[in-house]
């Protein structure tokens, strides 16, 4: 009895080591398994494959240009149309009733300036607010605005000023954009205001005039010689200066809004006559 035990022990203990084998192959083979499953790197592993990222190009769209207004008394400030630059990046633009916030793209805007009429301009630097860029571009009267997926070009214009004498009255230009209008008054019979072209010359806050004894001539502009722009109290419809053109004074000056928009050398065309009329004629017309 004893002998046939001792002579299984030999294949019992094979038997489990044949076993053990299998069970670590077995063990082997589901863990080499897993990891190349984990693996998405491994050759022939489709399920687990990483695919590249895809990149998304973001779309700039181009808009036309917007016409750029500058002021002397504000040097290196470009602005635009606050209207224009809502309509151009689509973004909502109010007003609060006392029209002295302005609140475009949520971002709220104060002591902006405007046209003479009353339009609102906001600076283009502004538009870093919004989320935009401003940069310079090969022209040094155009700047590139990029802002709320749309891309344009700021174009400052070249100014001018055209007095119809004919009309009493003086416009200024940047570009195609009406910066002021209003009326004056040029010179009566006797003291005529030239016509033709010319460009402006030095300005003084208040220049005094030698030849009509030190009379005050605030926010005058040279025209021609002794020829000026300048503010008055007195600014009929008709021709009453001595030769200059009158700009009316007071609260919401023209003569002044002038003054801090013009520089030297801006085109001046003077053009035009004043036809005469009696006043029972300017009553009835």
């Amino acid at each position: 009895m004893q002998q046939s035990i001792t002579r299984f022990v030999p294949i019992f203990v094979s038997a489990l080591l044949i076993a053990s084998v299998g069970a670590a192959t077995s063990v082997s083979g589901g863990s080499t398994t897993k990891n190349q499953s984990q693996d998405p790197t491994k050759a022939g592993n489709t399920q687990g494959e990483v695919k590249p990222l895809e990149i998304v190009k973001r779309v700039i769209v181009p808009k036309e240009d917007l016409p750029g207004i500058t002021f002397s008394d504000k040097r290196g400030v470009t602005y635009v149309l606050a209207r224009s630059l809502s309509e151009h990046l689509m973004l909502d633009l109010d007003l609060d009733k006392s029209e002295k916030v302005m609140t475009l793209g949520g971002q709220k805007f104060e002591k902006f300036r405007r046209l003479y009429a009353g339009n609102i301009l906001i600076a283009i630097r502004d538009i870093e607010k919004l989320g935009g860029t401003v940069s310079p571009t090969l022209d040094e009267d155009r700047v590139k605005v990029e802002s709320n997926g749309f891309e344009f070009e700021v174009a400052i214009g070249k100014k001018r000023i055209e007095v119809d004498k004919a009309a009493q009255e003086l416009t200024a230009f940047q570009g195609d954009v009406v910066v002021l209008k209003t009326n004056v008054s040029t010179g009566a019979p006797g003291h005529n205001t030239p016509v033709g072209e010319f460009k402006t010359g030095y300005k003084e806050r208040m220049h005094y005039s030698r030849k009509y004894n030190n009379a005050e001539m605030p926010y005058a502009v040279q025209v021609n010689g002794d020829i000026f722009f300048h503010g008055y109290p007195s600014v009929p419809s008709y021709p009453a200066s001595h030769g200059c053109i009158r700009i009316p004074l007071g609260r919401n000056s023209p003569a002044k809004y002038l003054f801090g928009w013009v520089e030297k050398d801006i085109d001046v065309k003077i053009f035009g006559t004043y036809v005469w009329e009696s006043r029972r004629s300017r009553r009835n017309r």
